[in-house]
């Protein structure tokens, strides 16, 4: 008995693959505005429609709580369990604000938002209060096993890169991200690496 738990506490780790998938376009795409809770514009629907081949067969579905991200996995015909950690930045008083509407209000303040990760001037939420959620989530998913998806939006993707990569979180305002815009992750059970990142969505 005592080989046999040694045997398996040997045995390495099974390989985890995560495709984080964005959520498709909602109005505050179309008119640049910070997200708010908002369904799906009516042409996801057929952009869905044309991308649903090129889902991979997974082990496990995920989506963050918002409207748009399980319509999205509505799109798809998958039926996700819901990932908290993985929901959009909480904007505060800015939330459904273009950026020149918030740089009207309070310019002083959408510097600081813009050059601090840690500032939140709208008095919800930082992007690093935002990664240090979403990279918990995701480090819980190392040992897991198979090929898992998660349909959320594009900031998290933005933070999970930099993190991934090891990048400054000011990377986020270089990292451009359009709905339905995939990104794949592999972990050998210690570490996580970036295998594609990208649109149209590409899984292979």
């Amino acid at each position: 008995m005592g080989d046999e738990t040694q045997e398996t506490r040997q045995k390495p780790p099974r390989a985890t693959r995560l495709t984080l998938l964005c959520r498709g376009a909602t109005a505050s795409n179309r008119l640049s505005r910070l997200a708010s809770d908002e369904p799906l514009l009516e042409r996801e629907w057929e952009r869905a429609e044309r991308l649903a081949p090129l889902l991979p067969a997974c082990d496990a579905v995920f989506c963050a709580p918002e409207a748009s991200a399980r319509e999205t996995a509505a799109l798809f015909g998958l039926h996700p369990a819901i990932a908290v950690p993985l929901r959009d930045v909480d904007y505060g008083r800015w939330n459904g604000l273009a950026l020149e509407d918030i740089a009207a209000q309070g310019p002083a303040d959408l510097q600081r938002w813009l050059s601090d990760p840690a500032a939140a001037p709208h008095g919800g939420e930082s992007f690093a209060a935002a990664r240090t959620r979403c990279i918990s989530w995701l480090d819980d998913q190392h040992a897991v096993g198979g090929h898992l998806l998660a349909i959320t939006h594009a900031i998290v993707l933005k933070l999970v890169v930099a993190h991934v990569l090891d990048a400054p979180l000011q990377a986020i305002w270089r990292t451009d991200v359009e709905p339905f815009g995939a990104l794949t992750l592999t972990s050998d059970g210690r570490r996580w690496a970036l295998r594609f990142f990208g649109s149209p969505l590409a899984f292979a």
